[in-house]
């Protein structure tokens, strides 16, 4: 039972990274714009000021828009630096979303000086990307479970918005105890959200 669902994971990873890098550049590019623009017109995008925010790689969601308005706003934001050998992630403050940044762990843009770590606990909205999320909340990464083990571990206050692009959102998908469930998922399309302590009441049920 256990292998099936690992095997039904890895089938969707592989579908839906397809079916991202598929997608035309311009659609992409079109799709991150409209998703930048509905995350910026959120009341807790004013209201909160301390960011941690993925560096967009290959077909994901834009986010370099999203770093410089941050920035430009005077909110501290930190973005991911990876630490494979104990597949571990930490946050680091950027000033700049382009000087600031260079390819690291597998290319993806990671953070050149490594001595401003942000306390993750301090953290109070975390942009997380996804192969694929379901329409309750789930979400299926890379299968390293990086940001699974951030955000309970280090940063379990943070909002967690995940970005994606309609494509990359179904209905279901199999879940296991370990994956960290989003409080928000933003597409081109539509914006979802499950309020925490909605969740909570009923996982007590």
């Amino acid at each position: 039972m256990i292998d099936n669902l690992v095997r039904e994971r890895d089938r969707l990873r592989r579908f839906f990274l397809e079916q991202r890098d598929q997608l035309p550049l311009g659609e992409r590019d079109a799709g991150s714009e409209q998703i930048f623009n509905t995350f910026v017109s959120l009341p807790l995008f004013q209201e909160k000021h301390i960011f941690f925010i993925y560096c967009h790689y290959r077909s994901e969601v834009r986010t370099i828009p999203l770093l410089a308005r941050c920035l430009m706003m005077g909110k501290t934001v930190s973005v991911p630096l990876s630490q494979p050998k104990q597949a571990q992630m930490e946050a680091v403050v950027i000033t700049d979303q382009v000087r600031d940044l260079s390819p690291g762990y597998l290319g993806i843009p990671e953070p050149l000086a490594r001595d401003r770590m942000l306390l993750p606990a301090s953290i109070e909205v975390a942009i997380i990307p996804g192969v694929v999320f379901d329409r309750c909340g789930h979400r299926l990464g890379y299968g390293m479970g990086f940001y699974d083990r951030f955000l309970a571990q280090a940063a379990p206050q943070a909002i967690r918005i995940g970005l994606a692009f309609s494509c990359q959102l179904v209905d279901r998908i199999p879940a296991q105890p370990h994956d960290v469930p989003m409080d928000m998922v933003l597409t081109e399309q539509e914006v979802l959200s499950w309020p925490r302590s909605s969740r909570a009441k009923n996982s007590s049920l």
